[in-house]
């Protein structure tokens, strides 16, 4: 099986380095790689332009089209070269040496049946990375947990897939881009966590997101969580609409209760993704 890592950047150099050089090293054959750059500029299209003679595929796209954007084009490009399956991550992931060998020993295993693999993200203290936690939705001591939501951070899914289900949604620009489509996929197929294939994510603190205690220079970004989250939550149903209001007003409660500043700011950010959620409309 011939499988294309997808590694979207945007100014961190010296993180991309790092994983470029990782996937160099993997124990596993067949294997190309493909970075996305998200029209960096911190030299990262300079030092790209100086591995154009390697393995190493480049993509450079004219605007930042966040992470969302750069594996919609990034996994596209990959199944146009055809490829059979493609590994995404972001890049600040450092993997080990044996990461992909383990998703491709759960794939024959699972002989090939299933929607996607997960790889165990840990921090770097070794300890599991709060923003890349799986959800697990059967445990199974004999093969591999079931899940149905992972994030794009070590994910291995077979080009069949993707054909069947379409592409990530780009317009969701950061956030929430990999919960919809590792829904969207365990709705139709099995996806398994596969703990013995490891990678370390380099974020700078290890902690989930919560928009009540982030820095105030941060909270912007969360438009994009509650925009997208709103926007996934309509497409599956009442159910998933109850659970995303009820998880937003109790937040909107903690941020009044417990925020230590710019209480107004992380409201404002709060109810204009959510507005915004309810009039998404995906651009085909």
């Amino acid at each position: 099986m011939e499988v294309t890592a997808v590694v979207v950047t945007y100014n961190r150099l010296e993180f991309l380095k790092e994983c470029i050089s990782s996937l160099q090293q993997q124990e596993a054959e067949n294997f190309n790689i493909l970075v996305v750059d998200n029209k960096s500029t911190d030299g990262t299209r300079e030092y790209l332009n100086t591995l154009s003679d390697t393995d190493v595929q480049l993509l450079f796209l004219e605007e930042n089209m966040g992470g969302a954007g750069g594996f919609y084009y990034g996994i596209q490009k990959a199944l146009e070269d055809g490829t059979d399956a493609v590994w995404i991550m972001d890049d600040d992931t450092i993997p080990q040496k044996d990461a992909l060998k383990k998703l491709l020993e759960a794939d024959r295993l699972l002989h090939h049946d299933y929607g996607y693999l997960a790889s165990d993200v840990r921090w770097v203290d070794g300890k599991a990375c709060e923003m890349n936690r799986v959800h697990v939705i059967k445990k199974d001591t004999a093969t591999y947990d079931r899940i149905d939501i992972a994030s794009f951070v070590s994910l291995l899914i077979p080009a069949e897939r993707i054909q069947q289900v379409g592409l990530p949604i780009k317009e969701y620009f950061i956030w929430g881009d990999d919960k919809e489509y590792t829904l969207r996929i365990s709705d139709r197929w099995p996806c398994y966590f596969v703990p013995q294939s490891r990678v370390v994510h380099k974020m700078k603190t290890n902690v989930g997101s919560n928009i009540c205690t982030d820095e105030i220079t941060r909270v912007q970004r969360y438009f994009y969580a509650y925009r997208n989250d709103y926007a996934t939550a309509k497409k599956r149903g009442i159910k998933s609409l109850a659970l995303y209001n009820a998880g937003f007003y109790l937040n909107m409660f903690r941020v009044l209760f417990k925020a230590k500043d710019h209480k107004i700011k992380r409201l404002d950010v709060m109810i204009r993704g959510r507005r915004e959620g309810k009039n998404f409309l995906r651009k085909e």
